[in-house]
């Protein structure tokens, strides 16, 4: 647990000094997760995320040690953007509520899996570590570098290998 923690925070510190995620071009953003998924990259897509009808703008995150990629669709909020983040076996929001960025349980409306696997697959000691991840306000691009460090970590260890 303390291990995971020290991990979180110093993906932070390095997102937050601007040299976890570097922006490749105006579609690829690369880093290293500080996790066993390894380096990441994130790209814009061009098949989008589709939630209540609603197609959203949608980013592919793929890591060197996982098999399957990890959909992340955009929703724009008055103050903030907030983000679906969706795999075959799980999916989560990330959010912004008064400043503050961090990691919730999905909304219902935008589910696509059932509660009792979602549940079956968050590691909740990450979920807890999560729920508050930034307070200052970021771009788009660092929000994404931040989901794609910290969204490893809320994946059970029996899961992580069919990811």
């Amino acid at each position: 647990m303390k291990t995971k923690f020290f991990i979180l925070m110093v993906c932070l510190t390095i997102v937050s000094l601007g040299i976890q995620a570097k922006v490749k071009d105006a579609k690829a953003i690369t880093g290293k997760s500080l996790s066993e998924f390894g380096k990441y990259s994130v790209e814009l897509t061009n098949t989008p995320m589709k939630v209540n009808g609603e197609e959203l703008r949608t980013y592919e995150l793929t890591y060197e040690n996982a098999d399957r990629s990890v959909q992340i669709g955009v929703l724009p909020q008055e103050n903030c953007t907030n983000f679906i983040v969706k795999t075959n076996l799980f999916e989560i929001e990330y959010v912004c509520n008064k400043g503050v960025f961090g990691v919730k349980k999905i909304n219902r409306n935008y589910a696509s899996i059932a509660k009792d696997m979602n549940e079956a697959v968050l590691n909740k000691a990450g979920y807890f570590s999560q729920r508050v991840i930034s307070q200052n306000p970021k771009t788009e691009d660092e929000l994404l570098g931040l989901i794609a460090c910290y969204f490893p970590n809320l994946i059970k260890d029996e899961y992580l290998e069919k990811f």
